[in-house]
């Protein structure tokens, strides 16, 4: 009976920390956050969809937002609270798939000229507007000036 009841709760939880660091125009770390993330339920249902047909689209998860609403993240969210920025992740490290717990990560860099307000929050979605959130993350927020880059490292392992 123990095993039948062990295999019946046997499963992927999907979990999440994402790194933040905001340089200066010498690359020295003005602000270095390490936040733990929640995984919504929109974003697990889409995960599982994708095992089989009902989600079966070439959308991945290709982008990350950030935002400046400080709101801890709840697992019913499906967008940011005050979206300020989308962009395309710009590398994905895959390394990780083969460990155990398996882990992926998205690297997305805001340069200069981007996403230059006050910043509280971080998501990942699927479509460049709209589209399936992934996961939420907030933090204390802080300025990102127009002579400041912003670099996350966004990871989630099952």
């Amino acid at each position: 009976m123990e095993t039948q009841q062990q295999q019946f709760y046997d499963g992927i939880k999907l979990r999440g920390a994402l790194q933040i660091h905001l340089l200066d125009p010498d690359g020295k770390i003005l602000e270095k956050r390490c936040v733990e993330n929640t995984v919504v339920t929109v974003g697990r249902s889409w995960v599982l969809g994708q095992l089989e047909s009902v989600n079966n689209t070439t959308q991945v998860i290709g982008y990350c937002a950030i935002g400046s609403v400080t709101t801890a993240p709840t697992t019913a969210d499906t967008a940011l609270g005050g979206e300020s920025l989308r962009l395309a992740i710009g590398t994905f490290v895959t390394t990780g798939l083969t460990n155990n717990p398996p882990s992926w990560q998205a690297q997305t860099s805001f340069s200069t000229a981007q996403g230059n307000t006050t910043l509280a929050e971080v998501g990942l979605f699927n479509s460049s507007a709209s589209g399936t959130m992934l996961a939420h993350a907030t933090f204390t927020s802080f300025v990102k000036a127009t002579s400041n880059t912003l670099n996350i490292s966004y990871t989630i392992s099952g």
